[in-house]
């Protein structure tokens, strides 16, 4: 057994022969994550700690020096991400022929010493910044969006004075090598990267905007209350259409560690109730959840019904 993450031993089957035990593929107590490497079948895994066990059993079962980069990387700095970007597992290494084989991708290219950095599990990674770069140069709308706003975020060290990260884009677009193999879509991804988006599903949806061609909305846009001191913030707001957006999930109902312990009934109240104070300053509300989110279409036609018409820019 392997104990490279600590909240789970990874069980290769290499060590299973050397020790003459029964093979891990026929024991059905163990679940495999890459060729070769199980788990306990009875964990309940996210999608994100599934994939940062397959990130750990690949460094086990090769025998080189491994950088992880791209969407492992993100995955190792805490990035959200789409399912279909965490289906490999990414390194770069110099050299000129990309390579995919096992589940892992092979990049080649050189990473500046700076960029590369050991994590506390021991890992080797890219740095946030060039992590950023390589995201931006590789993925494209709605799903750059995702893992490029956290990375900005992390890197913002002026949050009153730059919530945004305009300062933090602008210096990552300093890093694009001249050369880079999609240095003019990493670029246009960065400029549209934001670190005030509060959650993957407000990325996800403006990435999905980019693409609808939507007016482009203020993000945690603040009104005062009115009833008493405070404010109410709304994930997107349109001044200029009188319409505002909220992307919320069942968690902002059920999950406890939201709700402060209110039942669901008290959470959709209370909601109902900041709705129709923000309404007071913009009548139109378009809602959505992630389910929506993902299908640009059905996005597209949520904020067309608040005023906020595709194509309109």
């Amino acid at each position: 057994m392997s104990t490279t993450d600590p909240r789970l031993p990874i069980v290769s089957a290499r060590q299973r022969r050397l020790e003459g035990a029964e093979p891990p593929h026929l024991d059905p107590g163990l679940a495999r994550i890459r060729r070769g490497y199980y788990v306990d079948a009875a964990a309940d895994l996210t999608p994100s700690e599934h994939y940062r066990l397959r990130i750990h059993a690949t460094l086990e079962a090769r025998t080189e020096e491994m950088v992880f980069s791209h969407g492992s990387a993100a995955e190792l700095w805490g990035c959200p991400q789409l399912a279909v970007d965490t289906k490999l597992v990414h390194t770069t290494r110099p050299g000129k022929a990309r390579r995919t084989a096992a589940g892992v991708q092979t990049h080649r290219g050189a990473i500046p010493d700076e960029h590369v950095v050991e994590l506390a599990d021991g890992l080797f990674a890219t740095s946030e910044a060039w992590t950023a770069i390589q995201i931006a140069a590789t993925l494209r709308l709605p799903n750059s969006l995702l893992p490029l706003d956290h990375l900005v975020r992390l890197l913002n060290q002026d949050a009153l004075g730059d919530p945004a990260g305009r300062a933090v884009v602008e210096y990552l677009i300093s890093l694009i090598p001249p050369q880079m193999k999609g240095g003019a879509l990493a670029e246009r991804n960065l400029r549209l990267a934001d670190a005030r988006a509060g959650s993957a599903a407000e990325s996800l949806s403006r990435g999905q905007m980019e693409l609808l061609r939507v007016p482009k909305p203020d993000l945690q846009a603040r009104f005062p209350r009115g009833d008493q001191p405070g404010e109410d913030v709304v994930d997107f707001d349109w001044p200029e259409l009188d319409a505002f957006g909220e992307c919320d999930g069942k968690l902002k109902y059920f999950d406890a560690r939201l709700t402060g312990g209110r039942p669901p009934e008290q959470v959709l109240w209370e909601e109902k109730l900041r709705e129709d104070r923000v309404r007071r300053h913009r009548p139109h509300c378009a809602r959505w959840d992630w389910d929506t989110a993902m299908s640009r279409e059905r996005l597209g036609r949520v904020l067309a019904l608040a005023g906020v018409q595709p194509g309109s820019r």
